[in-house]
């Protein structure tokens, strides 16, 4: 599991907007190629379902599906990703300090990609050093978009299900 948590400076619904809307994204997050609305969704956007392909930096693209599994409003937002991943990745919007509110997201995936599978136990540190490298592009982004500040971000991860994915392989 990857773990990205930025600290911003912005009101929760205006986070809750971007983070919901997003074929929006590839305007503000560097590396994301492209964004396309394949189902809307009900009314609290569970079953909304969309079509990501992003840059690797490292010369290939990642496409894979993600379908909103659960919303909390203004809170959390879960989904399922299916193609060249599959796992799935939840928002988390906390309160932090007065005007500022955390968030956190948890990216619990697998390699799909036959390649990717085979290369995986050599370059595992580079597949995640290159997550969070597009992770801190969306930090700043979004910051951005929000015209908000951005005062810190913090990554980790755990051998979990992204170290299952690589040993069957």
């Amino acid at each position: 599991m990857m773990i990205s948590r930025w600290r911003l400076e912005t009101a929760r619904d205006s986070l809750w907007e971007l983070l919901t809307n997003p074929t929006e994204w590839p305007g503000w997050w560097p590396h994301l190629h492209s964004v396309s609305r394949l189902a809307g969704g009900d009314a609290e956007g569970i079953g909304a379902r969309h079509a990501f392909v992003w840059r690797s930096g490292l010369g290939y693209h990642l496409r894979f599906a993600m379908t909103t599994t659960r919303t909390v409003h203004g809170r959390e937002l879960e989904a399922t990703a299916n193609g060249d991943l599959h796992g799935s990745g939840l928002w988390i919007i906390e309160d932090d300090a007065p005007g500022a509110l955390r968030l956190t997201y948890r990216w619990d995936v697998e390699l799909s990609k036959p390649w990717l599978r085979r290369l995986a136990p050599l370059l595992q540190r580079m597949f995640v050093w290159r997550h969070f490298v597009v992770m801190a592009g969306g930090a700043r982004g979004m910051a951005g978009r929000l015209g908000c500040r951005l005062s810190q971000v913090e990554e980790w991860w755990t051998i979990s299900r992204l170290a299952d994915g690589l040993e069957a392989t």
